[in-house]
């Protein structure tokens, strides 16, 4: 295996897993897993820390592991278009994300933490815009209204609980 490799794109594969093997990509940057059929994420991409870029949409998630937080240099996620629920408290230990795609999931409430991703500098509407792109879930009250006030109200109600 090549594990100087730093770009991979395994999008449109029908994949449901990952083998176990690719933990040894330690040097990966860009990951693009999208359009397949994955349901959990698998344990070898957490093995991946130099990732800045994984593309996740379009599979069959319903949740992320805490281990997300491995994951420290991610500066762009992306994870639209699945089943998501909830969001694990360590996905606001990647302090570097500056692009955190979560639209059109099942997503009711956000931790309270995610004020600490303080480089997604707004909420995103264009899927190439950087920021937060959360509005497209059937978010809850009071969440959803302070949305309306952009991402710096919605930082300011999360630091206050």
């Amino acid at each position: 295996m090549c594990v100087v490799l730093q770009v991979l794109s395994l999008a449109n594969n029908q994949l449901s897993s990952l083998p176990a093997s690719l933990s040894n990509l330690s040097r990966l940057r860009k990951l693009n897993l999208s359009h397949n059929l994955i349901a959990h994420l698998p344990a070898c991409v957490y093995s991946m820390k130099a990732l800045v870029f994984l593309h996740l949409a379009c599979n069959r998630l319903d949740s992320l592991a805490e281990n997300i937080q491995a994951l420290v240099e991610l500066k762009i996620l992306i994870v639209e278009g699945n089943s998501l629920h909830t969001l694990p408290k360590g996905l606001c230990c990647l302090t570097r994300l500056e692009l955190l795609n979560l639209d059109f999931n099942d997503i009711k409430d956000v931790p309270q933490e995610l004020h600490y991703l303080s480089r997604l500098e707004r909420l995103a509407c264009h899927p190439l815009d950087k920021g937060l792109h959360i509005v497209h879930n059937p978010l809850l009250k009071p969440i959803k209204e302070v949305l309306e006030g952009g991402l710096t109200a919605l930082y300011n109600y999360l630091r206050a609980t």
